[in-house]
């Protein structure tokens, strides 16, 4: 049975503007019932900003013989056509089907939600949970942290609110990133993860969890403990996180990966990039050469990080960020 819950008026009127004068004129009621009754077998994709046509068929190419655009006898019109009718009910199995969206990471981010997915819980994938709740929420769909992008760079909100851009995060990759005065912050789980620092601006990372709260500011939902993150620096100036400030659901600033747990920084340029530490100073903080690597510890000997490469760097105190934190550099 098709299942239109990913369906979103606004974009999809946006995306094919001819069809309003239908509706006005009363030929179609609306732009869902122009998409059943016409624009789903005519292979019109544009439905959702977290739906891409493309990516749904690199990912799920056991699809592709049964899809009309690829063979001219196949019974779906599309690859959505497949999704809507299928897919979508089939859970995590077809749920990477955006740039902008991804399974792992948006289960990972938002752990508490692992128990109300699956055959049996109240969603069959993330995706659904998103679709019909999160993004509305606040919730983000990469690691790309969508909600503050949005919030510092306010000039293409009318551009992502119009449909003309998907999101801040597809502004950003075609865009964004080759604008030194666009900065982006990418963030984790707490789960070990992978980030990468893209674009010539600046950038933060954060490899824990991190959200928003109730008025839109960012909330740290992980400390660091027991994860092993990799934090890859990139063209721009990276600021790599291993303490946070104060924030509503965090009362004190806090050091980052206390006890079992630690980040592994990568591509670390002294020239230009910085380590983010809790507190005002580097008192309560040695830095140690271990072989070729650089060892950021509290005065106890407890690894918060590991700058691979950088034995010989002479890193200092640089600036209080006036929250808790400093930096160093």
């Amino acid at each position: 049975m098709a299942n239109y819950a990913i369906f979103d008026e606004k974009y999809y009127l946006a995306q094919y503007p001819w069809i309003k004068p239908a509706i006005d004129a009363g030929i179609v009621k609306s732009g869902l019932e122009h998409f059943q009754k016409f624009g789903q077998a005519a292979g019109l994709t544009k439905v959702s900003r977290y739906f891409d046509e493309n990516a749904y068929l690199t990912v799920n190419t056991d699809i592709r013989p049964f899809i009309r655009t690829v063979n001219p006898n196949a019974p779906f019109a599309t690859g959505l056509d497949h999704f809507i009718q299928f897919g979508y009910d089939e859970g995590q199995r077809r749920a990477q089907v955006s740039p902008e969206y991804n399974e792992d990471f948006y289960l990972a981010n938002n752990s508490e939600l692992r128990s109300f997915i699956g055959p049996n819980g109240s969603f069959k994938s993330g995706y659904q949970h998103f679709v019909q709740f999160g993004a509305k929420e606040g919730r983000f769909g990469t690691s790309f942290f969508e909600p503050e992008y949005l919030k510092k760079n306010t000039d293409i909100v009318p551009f992502v609110n119009s449909g003309a851009l998907k999101t801040g995060r597809e502004h950003y990759f075609n865009f964004g990133k080759n604008e030194p005065s666009r900065s982006a912050t990418f963030v984790g789980s707490r789960t070990n993860d992978v980030l990468t620092g893209v674009g010539v601006g600046e950038n933060e990372l954060v490899g824990v969890e991190v959200g928003i709260d109730r008025n839109g500011n960012r909330q740290y939902e992980s400390f660091g403990t027991n994860e092993f993150d990799v934090l890859i620096g990139g063209p721009g100036i990276d600021t790599f996180v291993l303490g946070v400030p104060a924030t509503a659901g965090n009362v004190t600033p806090t050091p980052l990966y206390l006890g079992n747990g630690q980040a592994t920084i990568r591509n670390y340029n002294p020239e230009t990039d910085f380590i983010q530490l809790q507190g005002n100073s580097l008192d309560n903080y040695r830095l140690l050469p271990v072989g070729s690597n650089l060892s950021i510890q509290t005065r106890a000997g407890d690894v918060l990080g590991v700058i691979e490469g950088g034995a010989s760097f002479n890193l200092i105190f640089q600036e209080l960020n006036g929250n808790g934190t400093f930096l160093i550099g």
